[in-house]
């Protein structure tokens, strides 16, 4: 218990300390401080569901799906790169690139680390087929979710406070546009799911070999 609350802290802290310096750092990238802090709700639900009792844990399950896309967005704002221009071999552009990668890998990984918590709090270790299903699923409701945040530039809390105006925008957005990002975009997160999860398992067999 006592090296979990460790990580914990320093996976906080190491966000907080990036939040702190796309604040005091001229960038054009302080929008990465409300994206990262979104992307870090998601690892705090996954928490308070691996350590609370079932009644708690699955409503911190339903606030964990909610803003669960809010990781996965992070890869969409590559898109800022229009803003500095493209050409990475220009050295004063080295920094901006830096920042902005920082703040979607960090977004990413905490995603992916809290479906790991989650997927170990609801699911049998042995139904590799279910925890397949579900990347699956999440991975198809993730980039509905990301295209509704990128394109009609809604929120996950919209859910709860404009529920009615959510659901008619997905049905005004129905088309060939939505379809092909959706697809395009739960392919990309299932793999990244899929190499973090058995890779991490991976790494360990291999800790307990080497303890064996």
């Amino acid at each position: 218990m006592g090296h979990n609350v460790k990580n914990i802290v320093i996976i906080h802290l190491v966000v907080f300390l990036f939040m702190l310096f796309v604040f005091f750092t001229p960038t054009h990238f302080t929008f990465l401080i409300w994206n990262v802090f979104l992307a870090l709700l998601p690892l705090d639900f996954a928490l308070i569901a691996a350590h609370s009792k079932p009644i708690f844990a699955m409503l911190a399950g339903i606030l964990w799906l909610l803003f669960f896309p809010n990781t996965m967005y992070m890869i969409t704002d590559f898109i800022h790169l229009q803003y500095i221009s493209t050409a990475i071999d220009v050295r004063y552009q080295y920094f901006n690139y830096s920042v902005l990668a920082a703040g979607i890998f960090i977004g990413v990984t905490l995603g992916v680390l809290s479906l790991e918590i989650i997927i170990r709090r609801f699911f049998d270790p042995n139904k590799d087929f279910l925890k397949l299903l579900f990347m699956m699923a999440l991975s198809l409701i993730s980039a509905l979710g990301i295209y509704l945040g990128r394109f009609l530039r809604l929120n996950s809390w919209d859910v709860f406070t404009r529920a009615d105006f959510v659901w008619q925008s997905v049905q005004n957005s129905l088309g060939s546009h939505m379809l092909t990002f959706v697809v395009l975009f739960a392919g990309v997160q299932f793999a990244l799911l899929i190499v973090y999860h058995y890779g991490g398992q991976l790494l360990t067999n291999l800790t307990l070999d080497k303890l064996d």
